[in-house]
């Protein structure tokens, strides 16, 4: 009996710490920093890790959100009125690559906490 009970209490770790990456990583929609840092503070390893990982992917979508918008003001402001529309051509392309990789990101917290809840 002792050693059903043993299994149960690690499946049933197993399955909690998989609620917790998966909350995690869903976080994206309701405190993209916060909740991630407390799991990670606070989880033991596998549950843990989901947290740090899901953590800098929330930091990374906003990173590069930020440089993207950045890119749309500063780049063609480096341009001089004569070479004012490649300097927007440009400032387009850097900021529409950031916004991809944003939006990538997004997608992968989403897919890897739904993931997860499955397992």
């Amino acid at each position: 009996m002792n050693n059903f009970d043993e299994r149960y209490d690690e499946r049933h770790n197993e399955k909690a710490n998989n609620v917790l990456g998966a909350l995690s990583y869903l976080s994206v929609f309701f405190a993209p920093v916060l909740f991630p840092l407390v799991v990670w503070i606070i989880a033991k390893p596998p549950g843990s890790t989901h947290s740090r990982n899901a953590l800098f992917n929330h930091i990374f979508t906003w990173v590069f959100v930020a440089i993207g918008l950045l890119s749309l003001m500063i780049i063609p402001a480096l341009f001089d009125s004569a070479h004012s529309g490649i300097g927007i051509t440009i400032a387009f392309i850097v900021a529409a690559i950031f916004f991809i990789w944003a939006i990538v990101l997004f997608f992968t917290n989403i897919i890897r906490g739904i993931k997860l809840l499955i397992i």
